[in-house]
């Protein structure tokens, strides 16, 4: 973790708000059965946004020469919080293409991955391996992870990240992380309430881009993932209407 954050600190971030009205997300989850976690909604709704806007898809490279590389597809690396031995670690689950995957089936993918990361994230094996070694060791390899090969950096890091602290009543103002983009959201008022930040590396986007994507990120939440979680409702039975 040391490692990730140090090189997150060379990447300009730079921070943006949207307050949402989701009030009708809100009703329509909290009628869902079973009911969605909030983070697979924002990670199959930002995951949209991604896979339709380029720029949010755009890494900036250093090595040999500085350059910029589009991917092809979304990518997102979840932070979610596991038990490994008698520690509490942070570990990021890497969902491919998430604006494909329905909304239960991102759920229960999510909670293998927290309840056995080691088994189940592949990345993750790998970044325990590499932790064992020298620490400037360690940072050339992190280096040339997120700076020489696009691929590595897809790789481990995907291309944008999702997290929040919205379960506990807290707002996370400026996480950091060496991706493109990170979507966090605080907690969400009974009402649908909610403050949706996106930090962005400044070096491929200008403020216009990102503001772009946040409106449209309450667009697709109030129209594509409330038609989704409709579908999950409850069927009434037992009614009938009168002639």
């Amino acid at each position: 973790m040391c490692d990730l954050l140090e090189a997150a600190m060379e990447i300009p971030l730079v921070t943006i708000q949207k307050d949402m009205d989701l009030a009708d997300l809100v009703e329509a989850r909290q009628a869902a059965a079973p009911r969605p976690s909030w983070c697979s909604i924002f990670t199959k709704a930002y995951g949209k946004v991604v896979a339709s806007r380029p720029e949010l898809r755009r890494a900036y490279l250093t090595f040999p020469w500085a350059r910029i590389f589009e991917y092809r597809c979304a990518a997102a690396d979840v932070t979610v919080e596991a038990r490994i031995g008698d520690e509490n670690v942070l570990v990021f689950v890497p969902i491919r293409q998430p604006e494909n995957w329905r909304l239960l089936e991102m759920d229960e993918y999510i909670a293998e991955c927290k309840a056995d990361p080691i088994a189940r994230i592949a990345p993750y094996r790998r970044a325990l391996i590499l932790a064992a070694w020298p620490k400037f060791i360690r940072r050339i390899g992190m280096w040339l992870a997120l700076n020489a090969s696009a691929w590595l950096r897809f790789y481990y890091f995907g291309n944008f990240g999702v997290t929040s602290v919205g379960n506990w009543g807290i707002e996370s103002i400026r996480p950091i992380a060496p991706t493109i983009s990170i979507i966090h959201y605080g907690a969400i008022s009974p009402d649908g309430i909610v403050s949706v930040r996106l930090t962005y590396d400044h070096r491929v986007m200008d403020g216009s881009g990102p503001s772009a994507a946040l409106v449209e990120l309450e667009n697709v939440l109030r129209t594509d993932i409330v038609d989704e979680l409709r579908s999950l409702e409850p069927v009434s039975i037992g009614l009938s209407s009168a002639s």
